[in-house]
């Protein structure tokens, strides 16, 4: 495994970068995205499940709204691109057969409660006793260690305990006082902030392994990836003790500023902030705005405010005025209208707020790949999927396939891989084992 190399070789062009890798996934939905990210890059990733199926299968909503523990489109989104095998680990015969396993791969990725891979004899010290090169990352809600370590948790009390939530909801009065209380952003934050963070620690391994041949254990808390990613608040309260205001669909900050959407004639919004910085950086966004709102002749008295005293654009009061003004006029149009688009040609931060289904037909996202078709051969149809974060010219990201049915890849790992017989593997599959 070459991390290093400038270009991708031609056996990985169309296998990602991490092709030659081979990782072990006992995950639930706190680790089920790292592996994602992995299998993605090109690694060779083995789900591997109790016999009855992850916990995660049981997540809806459901393909058709028909609950099934193979038509969870969580499980299917997070699993993209994996094998997958059953086994239980809780049992002799199944902790040595992922001995067996481990002991021919580069990482291994574990959620469980600290000390439950230990009680197995599956803990970082055992495997790497069969195979010291081992990645081993252990994603727990507080850490391995430390007085919190055996607690239970949640994305929303990782979001509200980790200070993320508290800078997510809506304006306060104009008293300055919340008449609401703060809002958890969107679904599963917490996990993709950990795994995102896993995946950037697991990269540093590999290249830290390619270097002296040793693997390491990764410990990631949930609690504190999270807490070191609530954006600004935390610079602002250490440096300065000055605490940050929520406000509605923009940062959080030491004061309240003007808004940033504004509702159109059909009840949408469009996200129109008033910045005097355009899209390049650069100051006079003010200005931007008052000529765009002229050239439609809403522009009310800006212009001659403009013309006049041109900073007096910059004071609180006119600053206000400009917003109202601009929001009154996008009250004047339907949300697909154009406007949005006006805006960003003369360089605004201008954006429309879309349904998530509203991005597929995007021509952006199309030009990207952003979302890729993937084949359900039970189904008999192809669907749509989010595709990888991130694209690259030499070394694309995996496009496949499906997420796996519970013990789909059992006959090729059991069988072929460990070279085991079939009447060996029936009768794992009749004690219970896989």
């Amino acid at each position: 495994m070459l991390l290093g190399m400038p270009m991708a070789t031609p056996a990985s062009a169309q296998r990602g970068f991490l092709f030659d890798l081979r990782v072990l996934e006992l995950a639930d939905h706190k680790g089920e995205f790292l592996g994602r990210l992995l299998a993605g890059a090109g690694a060779d990733l083995l789900k591997i499940e109790p016999p009855q199926g992850s916990p995660t299968r049981a997540i809806g909503p459901f393909y058709e709204d028909k609950p099934d523990p193979e038509r969870s489109l969580h499980f299917w989104h997070y699993n993209f691109g994996k094998r997958g095998i059953s086994l239980d680990i809780a049992k002799q015969e199944g902790a040595a057969l992922l001995k067996r396993r481990a002991a021919r791969s580069d990482i291994l990725i574990e959620t469980f409660a600290p000390g439950y891979m230990a009680s197995l004899g599956l803990d970082y010290a055992a495997l790497q006793a069969v195979n010291p090169s081992l990645i081993y990352v252990s994603i727990t809600p507080f850490g391995q260690t430390g007085p919190w370590r055996d607690w239970r948790s949640s994305d929303l009390v990782h979001l509200a305990l980790g200070g993320v939530m508290m800078n997510c909801g809506y304006d306060p009065q104009p008293t300055g006082d919340y008449d609401l209380p703060p809002i958890a952003p969107q679904m599963w934050q917490a996990t993709h902030i950990a795994c995102n963070q896993a995946n950037i620690a697991v990269l540093g391994a590999l290249l830290y392994r390619e270097r002296t041949g040793k693997g390491q254990h990764i410990d990631v808390s949930m609690h504190q990836a999270v807490s070191c990613n609530t954006e600004a608040d935390v610079p602002y309260e250490v440096y300065g003790r000055i605490p940050l205001k929520r406000q509605t669909a923009r940062h959080a900050l030491p004061a309240v500023n003007a808004p940033t959407l504004a509702i159109t004639k059909d009840g949408r919004y469009l996200h129109v902030g008033a910045y005097n910085t355009n899209m390049r950086g650069e100051t006079g966004g003010h200005r931007l705005i008052v000529e765009l709102l002229e050239k439609h002749k809403s522009a009310d008295d800006l212009g001659e405010l403009y013309r006049k005293d041109p900073a007096s654009l910059q004071s609180p009061k006119v600053a206000r005025h400009l917003n109202d003004v601009m929001r009154r006029w996008v009250a004047a149009y339907k949300f697909n209208s154009g406007i949005w688009e006006e805006g960003q040609r003369s360089r605004l931060h201008w954006a429309p707020i879309r349904r998530p289904e509203e991005n597929l037909d995007d021509p952006h996202w199309q030009a990207r790949h952003t979302f890729t078709q993937v084949y359900h051969k039970e189904l008999g149809r192809t669907l749509p999927y989010i595709a990888a974060p991130w694209m690259t010219e030499t070394c694309p990201p995996r496009h496949g396939p499906r997420a796996p049915s519970l013990g789909e890849h059992n006959a090729q790992v059991y069988g072929r891989e460990l070279g085991m017989t079939k009447a060996q593997i029936a009768s794992l599959r009749r004690r219970g084992i896989i």
